[in-house]
């Protein structure tokens, strides 16, 4: 097979035409001679392209005028026809026939009439622009489908140094035609927020200049403030930012870029952020990205889920993305949530090392997708299609990666059903089994997912994974004896540090402190933590004597403020000197404990220190074995609280009130992935706001705010959360106005944390899957002596714990007032 044709449709731009010109260079570099069918006149080729293309791009004319004066002719070589939405054929040059007849599936809409379904299964061969459209057209009915993706050209997009265009920037990359399913405004929702926190972060746009398709109606459906003016032809997007909250300093508009010049632009900079509902195959903007060692946000629907893993950060959350997946006679676009999106970005700015990693893995995930082996396994198709071979059932390593792209995108019942079929027909397959065990367990099916990972067993004894999966859902279940020894049978059999990090977890659970450090000394290589130069020896608990002792933040606010108890036990003698280095949030409340000077952003030059320690490993440097040796909470006592502060606050609080006030928190970080499960939101702690004689304020930060107006209850529950966050959120301030509240009732946040720092009397609310801090059985905790723990009876049961809460409320209430 010497030639091939390409049919292109009219008007085709973005990555269809641009992959169909890629498509045609690689056919023309292995030697073969591609034939041009059409072409969109408007796709840019850099002059590198170009020279190498000459000959095709001469013969398209030819071959134009050829195909106009004899309409319908057979042409005697495989011709490649673009489908489009729905499977539609488009009106294409290519509507000459060839020798045989193959298509090419670019689509984003699932309800695909029968008539272009019956088309299409006509032909010998459909090749497929992802795992999703391929499962898609074969759970219609068509076996004659191959996947075979689009690929990048490594001698272009590959990681190297940077040049320095924007230093001292967090510069976010992000790209496509302005369109509502590319999510774009979803980012600017997200950034908006984002370059209030970091003013420093940067947008660095390649969004095309041509004017978005339908402007008003576009405008609408983004809930943004109109669309960019055309002047000359050019988009104005900076006045359009700028009207959307973004400021044009904030931006780089890069236009239209020549595809040879994006490498140098991407490697410049930190993180790609792909929000996109739906996409035509999998996006060339986000392999080229992915190829440059480029860290990306990509939400988990359509093209993108072949691309996911842990070099990527994942959007879950797809708001409609059910309709996405084939329901008949529907359409729809996933909805990545703003809230998911801001978070990702967070996490790339916080952690950069973790960042710097997922860049890297990103490279050597792509050296599989190089454009010739795409090309190669194309041609491989095409010829079996020529030569009259049916196109062969899918393997099941095929549908195995399937299945892992649904699970790596949080869809469980999806992926359990893909993990279903592989077991129906090989029941021995190992992954399978062990990861729909995962998914059960995700999609609240314990038992059937412990008849996995012990039917795996029972086969295979020592297998680490699945002693480690049994080993969490043990403990999950509340078997922690039984879990700790599924999880020492999985260490010995794979000595990893995920394992160690649940190991330690069930140990601190249980007050096992002296066995558990060891363990837990693992949780930076387990969660990706922030680590200085790996030549810089670790503190071993010795006296800090002529040289300087580094004491590393690590976590959330809540774990910082639990152990910085230990900062000043910390044995110094002469010479020695204790810094701290930790996130913004934190630094107030150190500079309380240690003299400022010693107290930096870790993001900023550190003075020389001769040794480190990770604020989390204080307590076991400094031999604290049981719960009953943890020190009081307060390391100062009376220097947290600011009395020109608690008198700043105290009206906004009390009011003109003479009630008992209660503090009332509800949801936590939403940044956290557990989250969903230890926070019970408003609406069902109703009951507790209506114990009388109190007054109520809330003092929820962050989204969980919204909830007090969606239910009506702004009233009775005074937002001093609110006016926290609008004065910057400082820890000092919340400590100040803990200290006008009577009572504190919050779930298991940094709110239960600054209580308890506080001695502020208190409940907080816990699942059955509380955190390790908190143990288990107990009402009382050693870390702190003021508050009572008030845990749920079964899973989910946060009524029952309402109904608690409110009946305790009414009894403390009783007593104070009969104290006062």
């Amino acid at each position: 097979m010497k030639r091939i044709g390409i049919a292109l449709p009219l008007g085709a731009h973005g990555s269809a035409g641009a992959h169909a010109l890629d498509l045609t260079l690689q056919l023309v570099l292995k030697g073969l001679r591609p034939t041009l069918l059409d072409m969109a006149g408007h796709v840019a080729v850099d002059p590198l392209r170009r020279r190498l293309l000459a000959p095709a791009l001469d013969q398209y004319a030819r071959t134009r005028t050829l195909v106009a004066r004899n309409p319908g002719r057979q042409l005697p070589f495989p011709v490649l026809h673009a489908l489009g939405e729905r499977l539609s054929a488009g009106r294409t040059m290519g509507d000459s026939p060839g020798r045989p007849d193959i298509g090419l599936a670019f689509f984003t809409h699932v309800d695909i009439p029968p008539e272009h379904l019956q088309r299409a299964a006509a032909l010998p061969l459909i090749v497929a622009a992802s795992s999703w459209h391929t499962r898609v057209l074969r759970d219609r009915g068509l076996d004659n489908v191959v996947n075979c993706p689009p690929g990048v050209d490594p001698a272009l997009f590959h990681p190297a140094p940077r040049g320095g265009l924007f230093p001292e920037r967090f510069a976010i990359f992000c790209s496509g035609p302005l369109s509502y399913r590319k999510g774009h405004d979803l980012l600017l929702a997200a950034f908006r927020v984002f370059h209030q926190r970091h003013p420093e972060a940067l947008l660095v746009c390649a969004w095309g200049q041509s004017p978005p398709e339908a402007p008003d109606e576009l405008a609408a459906s983004l809930h943004i403030d109109g669309c960019p003016g055309v002047v000359d032809g050019m988009l104005q997007l900076a006045p359009w930012l700028a009207r959307n909250g973004v400021a044009p300093a904030a931006v780089v508009d890069l236009g239209r870029v020549p595809h040879g010049q994006m490498p140098g632009i991407l490697r410049e900079c930190d993180l790609a952020v792909f929000p996109g509902r739906a996409t035509h195959g999998i996006p060339r903007a986000v392999m080229e990205a992915l190829a440059c060692g480029l860290p990306a946000v990509l939400s988990a629907n359509t093209g993108h889920l072949d691309l996911l893993g842990e070099h990527v950060y994942v959007l879950k959350a797809q708001g409609d993305i059910g309709r996405l997946r084939g329901d008949p006679g529907k359409a729809g676009w996933g909805e990545s949530s703003v809230e998911e999106l801001l978070a990702a970005m967070e996490s790339a700015y916080r952690r950069r090392a973790e960042a710097s990693a997922k860049g890297r893995a990103a490279a050597r995930f792509m050296e599989s997708l190089q454009s010739s082996r795409q090309v190669d396994r194309l041609l491989a198709a095409i010829r079996r299609a020529d030569a009259g071979i049916p196109v062969p059932a899918p393997k099941l390593s095929e549908d195995y990666r399937w299945g892992l792209c649904l699970h790596r995108g949080g869809q469980y019942a999806e992926a359990q059903a893909v993990y279903d079929e592989i077991l129906e027909r090989a029941p021995d397959h190992v992954g399978a089994r062990m990861d729909r065990g995962h998914v059960r367990r995700e999609l609240g099916d314990a038992a059937g997912s412990e008849a996995d990972f012990r039917t795996l067993l029972a086969a295979r004894p020592d297998h680490p994974q699945a002693l480690h999966g049994l080993g969490n859902l043990l403990k999950r279940r509340g078997a922690i004896e039984e879990s700790i020894t599924c999880l020492r049978r999985a260490l010995r059999a794979a000595d990893t540090p995920s394992i160690h990090w649940d190991l330690a977890w069930c140990l601190l659970l249980l007050g096992r402190y002296r066995d558990a450090w060891p363990h837990f000394e693992h949780r930076h290589a387990a969660l990706g933590l922030r680590t200085p130069a790996a030549d810089k020896p670790r503190w071993d608990g010795q006296p800090v004597v002529a040289g300087t002792l580094l004491v590393l933040d690590e976590q959330g606010l809540g774990d910082t403020l639990q152990f910085l108890r230990f900062l000043p036990r910390i044995p110094t003698g002469p010479g020695g000197r204790v810094i701290f280095a930790g996130k913004p949030a934190t630094l107030s409340v150190v500079r309380r404990i240690l003299p400022e000077a010693d107290v930096f952003d870790w993001d900023q030059a550190l003075p020389r220190t001769q040794a480190w320690v990770p604020l989390m490993s204080l307590p076991h440097c400094l031999g604290v074995t049981r719960p009953e040796e943890i020190c009081p909470p307060s390391p100062c006592p009376g220097a947290l609280v600011e009395p020109a502060r608690v008198a700043q606050w105290r009206r906004q609080v009390r009011g003109n009130d003479d009630r008992p006030v209660v503090g009332l928190c509800w949801r936590g970080n939403p940044d956290f992935s557990g989250d969903a499960v230890r926070s019970p939101g408003l609406a069902v702690l109703q009951p507790i706001l209506a114990v009388a004689g109190l007054r109520f304020v809330s003092l929820q930060v962050g989204p969980g705010r919204r909830e007090i107006a969606d239910l009506g209850l702004g009233d009775i529950l005074h937002d001093v959360g609110g006016a926290i966050e609008a004065d910057g959120a400082n820890v000092l301030d919340t400590l100040a106005v803990l200290e006008s509240c009577d009572l504190v009732l919050t779930s298991c946040t940094s709110m239960a944390h600054m209580a308890g720092l506080a001695g502020r009397p208190g409940r907080v609310l816990l699942s059955t899957r509380s955190d390790w801090r908190w143990m288990t059985g107990r009402s009382d905790s050693p870390w702190y002596p003021s508050l009572r723990l008030i845990r749920q009876r079964s899973p989910g049961d946060w009524a029952g714990v309402a109904q608690a809460v409110a009946a305790d409320l009414a009894d403390w209430c009783k007593a104070t007032l009969r104290g006062n």
